[in-house]
């Protein structure tokens, strides 16, 4: 019963202090020298699809003073039109009045905005600042973003015809985008595909997606805003699920395109081997929480491109077979999971009437990175080949490895780091990659790289996608920006 006793005790003091409001009641300033401190001038939000919500900001409001402060007002100056919301320590805006801060205390401000429709192409400033009144003084925070309008795609499917996407404004796409055994799905350049998470390109018929130099099409996820303050979502794998071409489609091309953070990469289905499913030139497929090229039992040319980072392998094939030239094959993926397939996974191809072993070539490329190069390791009883490429690792030259460069270091420009940022390009002429190519090798369109940077006649060209310009002065296509 002391227990009892005890509580009964602490009831009848928190009752008497009751009786007693004047004994804690805060002294408040009037002055107008108190003012408030805030942790930021300003916040940004980059660019945001208008109509979409974005994740949530933050600062903090402190009341340095020794006396508490009466703040009479907090608004934004925009009465609310601009798209902007706030909450100040639980209170909705857009108007909040009369919240105290004591002495030495703080107040958590959070910012969204949802952009209203701009009816432009061109992503449009919007502006908007939260107004604090205290003793008389207006202090603000200035706001600011840019919205972007954008078109939905609502699991939308191309039954028949051809459908052109251009430039003029990014699509955002939901759930599976279809095109249907008579259609073709024709992407001009500039165009962007904005795939919201778990989304999909699925293509029965065909898809023609045709860049330029500075003007690709581009695959990527539909977040813009940051993980951290210094790691945009835009740089990590996983974003949206990928891009499939299914078994009766032939003929795709992908020429400057870049396809970044996916799940599945590209896969490409079984097919007749006899027949090119897809010819994919000066891309970058980069970023993928599982494979980035999936061939099965079907026929693909790659040439002057990139394929960076995935958790699984660069490529993978069931059977099938592909030829790589001038490309970069670079594996440094770093980021929450570790790499579990080499970059090159080869396996049979296993159906009841076709069991077919990969056949592979690989010609002034490079192929490096923190996994294990080929799987399996011992490749001579199969069909593959490796001419004039530089690996990373120790090795010498025999009947499937010819004229390889072994131990390279490629001297990249910027492989990862604290921002997960990645140039894949190649920074010094000292680079193991620089004039080691074999030049009967190039076609005319290998003449130049995927930046237009020439590849000269009479003289062995740089092993990879990227052809050596010092000083680099043109930015990276691809590496998640």
């Amino acid at each position: 019963m002391k227990g009892v006793g005890y509580i009964s005790a602490v009831v009848a003091l928190v009752a008497s202090l009751a009786l007693l409001p004047g004994c804690f009641d805060e002294e408040f300033s009037s002055s107008p020298s108190d003012v408030l401190s805030f942790s930021v001038d300003s916040l940004r939000f980059d660019t945001v699809f208008t109509t979409m919500g974005t994740a949530t900001q933050n600062f903090k409001v402190y009341n340095r003073n020794s006396k508490a402060l009466m703040i009479s007002s907090i608004n934004l100056a925009d009465a609310g039109k601009s798209g902007f919301y706030i909450n100040v320590d639980g209170m909705k805006g857009p108007d909040i009045y009369n919240m105290e801060i004591s002495a030495g205390d703080s107040l958590y401000v959070l910012v969204e905005i949802t952009a209203p429709v701009s009816g432009q192409n061109a992503p449009l400033l919007i502006k908007d600042s939260i107004v604090f009144i205290v003793n008389g003084v207006r202090q603000d925070v200035k706001l600011e973003a840019f919205g972007q309008d954008a078109v939905p795609l609502r699991k939308v499917e191309y039954a028949d015809g051809v459908h052109t996407l251009n430039a003029d404004k990014p699509y955002i796409v939901y759930d599976t985008l279809s095109v249907g055994e008579n259609a073709e799905l024709v992407l001009s350049p500039g165009a962007q595909l904005c795939f919201h998470a778990g989304s999909k390109l699925v293509v029965e018929g065909k898809i023609t997606a045709k860049g330029e130099i500075d003007n690709p099409v581009v695959l990527r996820g539909d977040r813009l805003d940051n993980m951290f303050s210094y790691l945009p979502y835009d740089r990590l794998a996983g974003q949206w699920d990928g891009v499939y071409i299914k078994e009766k489609s032939y003929d795709n091309v992908f020429d400057h395109v870049v396809m970044r953070g996916t799940v599945n990469g590209l896969v490409l289905d079984s097919a007749d081997v006899s027949r090119n499913k897809i010819t994919i030139t000066n891309s970058v497929l980069h970023n993928s929480s599982n494979n980035i090229l999936t061939v099965k039992q079907c026929s693909a040319s790659v040439q002057n491109s990139e394929l960076s980072n995935a958790v699984g392998a660069l490529v993978y094939m069931e059977g099938g077979t592909a030829d790589f030239l001038q490309c970069t094959l670079a594996n440094y993926y770093a980021l929450f999971e570790s790499i579990k397939l080499p970059m090159i996974y080869l396996t049979r191809f296993d159906d009841p009437e076709l069991v077919s072993p990969a056949h592979v070539s690989f010609g002034n490329c490079i192929v490096t990175g923190n996994a294990g190069v080929v799987s399996p390791s011992d490749v001579t009883t199969l069909a593959v080949s490796f001419r004039n490429t530089l690996f990373s690792v120790a090795g010498s030259d025999d009947d499937n490895f010819i004229n390889c460069i072994w131990g390279g270091t490629p001297m990249f420009n910027c492989v990862g780091g604290d921002i997960y940022y990645y140039d894949y390009r190649i920074s010094s002429s000292a680079s193991s990659a620089y004039h080691t190519g074999d030049e009967s090798l190039l076609t005319e369109p290998l003449r130049r790289d995927m930046y237009g940077v020439e590849r000269p006649y009479g003289t062995n060209p740089d092993v990879g996608a990227y052809q050596i310009v010092v000083p680099q002065d043109t930015p990276p296509v691809g590496g998640g920006e």
